[in-house]
């Protein structure tokens, strides 16, 4: 194993970097956060380019390895040297202490056995692609923190959010129970968006089996700040599973395998009027098993249709319930969509494609742009599969009406569909075929997205005829 040396070494010169970086800034405090994120991703990129690629892993893996409390004695040691603002000193303190916190999170991959390793793939090539083995802004906690009220200690920071900081914890009483992740919100104006999410959830539990979702296991409402409980997905989230790749695409088939159990679940909350509305890589957790579940209703509407039948309310109230009425993705977003327009399962089916196509590429930060569908086919992805994702982009009077809808397309074999020609047989008596019992596995409609009971052989909702179903 690489000695803990290196990594501190790297890290003091990260902070040296950093001090150079900010010495004589003026900082107004709405823009420290994007400030130090700029500033430090330049200089931690400038002092990792120093060493040659191997070297470089080995000291990502050193850094990541580095524990809080030594970190923190650091940072605190230089900058109190510096030549900087009292408070922005503390902060910038609070902020480069969190790195190798953040710096793990980055290289963590669901099937590294808890072995945190960089592979050459996650390199950064540029002050850019640093940003990720950074905090956002200098959190608001640190490790060790005892929850107030609460039988939990905080252990480290896993991610943070617009309006939120993602921690995990432990029960200091019960030494047995499973780490949880606890989810605190961080500005008051924003708790209607909290409470949404534990309506929301609460909603789906009656629905949908705990493998489909990331389990609300407990809220704190009323905490300062408050905050939900989780339950803790150790394999990281869907860019981490691509990562696992090393910049290869997967197969077509684990693509499929993926979006399967991400529609299956999106499709049990279309089926319940829920949109998520913020569909991306991030918010699809991986557990160490490859299942994959869906995380952060934080966004998600109940359909305006639906809520307002019910009780007359108001078609906006119910279309943005949150205070957040423009929030979402860009990359995963339908351009062609009117942002007036109330919340639309064709919201989540769009990102779904757009995720799709990345995990198709091997890359989430690419978009899809002119060219993409020639590129796939380069790639010779089958084409009911480039089909499949060109129907989930497309304009949404050709789009799939919701998540069912293209489960049922992604349960159709992705390989050629073409017919091989038989060579002619002499004729056979016909012979009765025995009845198999009607299949009890949960599907759904191609056409409109509707749960079909089983057997049968034309949806009952929009009549559409099911390949397969019961004569």
């Amino acid at each position: 194993m690489v000695s803990d040396l290196i990594g501190e070494e790297i890290f003091q010169d990260l902070i040296v970097a950093t001090l150079q970086d900010v010495t004589g800034m003026v900082l107004p405090g709405s823009h420290l956060a994007m400030a130090l994120a700029t500033h430090v991703s330049r200089a931690f990129f400038k002092v990792l380019s120093k060493h040659k690629k191997g070297d470089q892993q080995d000291r990502l893996d050193a850094l990541a390895r580095m524990p809080f409390s030594r970190a923190f004695g650091l940072a605190a040691e230089q900058v109190a040297e510096a030549d900087l603002d009292e408070d922005l000193k503390g902060e910038l303190v609070k902020y480069l202490s969190a790195i190798p916190m953040t710096s793990r999170q980055a290289i963590h991959r669901w099937d590294d056995g808890g072995h945190v390793t960089t592979l050459l793939s996650q390199l950064p090539r540029g002050p850019e692609q640093m940003v990720r083995f950074l905090p956002i802004r200098p959190p608001r906690f640190q490790p060790g923190y005892k929850v107030p009220g609460h039988d939990l200690r905080l252990e480290t920071l896993l991610g943070q959010g617009g309006f939120a900081e993602v921690w995990k914890a432990r029960n200091t009483v019960r030494s047995g129970e499973p780490p949880v992740a606890l989810k605190f919100c961080l500005d008051e104006e924003l708790l209607t968006s909290l409470k949404r999410e534990i309506e929301l959830l609460d909603k789906l539990k009656g629905y949908s089996p705990e493998k489909d979702f990331v389990q609300l296991k407990q809220t704190a409402y009323s905490a300062d700040p408050p905050f939900l409980v989780y339950e803790y997905i150790d394999g990281g989230n869907l860019t981490n599973w691509l990562e696992s790749f090393q910049d290869k695409a997967p197969k077509p088939e684990e693509v499929v395998s993926v979006l399967k159990m991400a529609a299956r679940a999106i499709a049990v909350a279309h089926e319940h009027n829920i949109v998520h509305r913020d569909l991306k890589p991030a918010n699809l957790m991986v557990t160490g098993e490859g299942r994959v579940k869906v995380a952060d209703f934080g966004i998600g509407a109940v359909m305006a249709e639906s809520e307002a039948a019910k009780g007359g309310q108001d078609l906006a109230d119910s279309a943005n319930p949150t205070l957040l009425h423009g929030a979402f993705t860009p990359l995963y977003s339908d351009p062609m969509r009117d942002r007036s327009d109330p919340p639309s399962p064709q919201d989540d089916v769009y990102a779904l494609g757009v995720i799709a196509y990345q995990l198709l590429v091997g890359n989430v930060s690419w978009r899809m742009e002119g060219g993409w569908r020639r590129y796939l086919e380069k790639l010779d992805i089958p084409e009911p599969l480039i089909e499949v994702v060109d129907t989930c982009v497309a304009p949404p009077d050709q789009r799939y009406a919701n998540a069912g809808a293209l489960l049922a397309a992604l349960e159709s074999p992705t390989k050629s569909n073409k017919p091989k020609p038989k060579k002619p047989k002499a004729p056979q008596p016909k012979k009765p075929k025995p009845k198999s019992p009607p299949s009890t596995e949960v599907r759904f409609c191609h056409q409109c997205g509707g749960r079909l009971p089983p057997g049968n052989k034309f949806c009952n909702a929009c009549g559409h005829p099911v390949p397969g179903g019961a004569a």
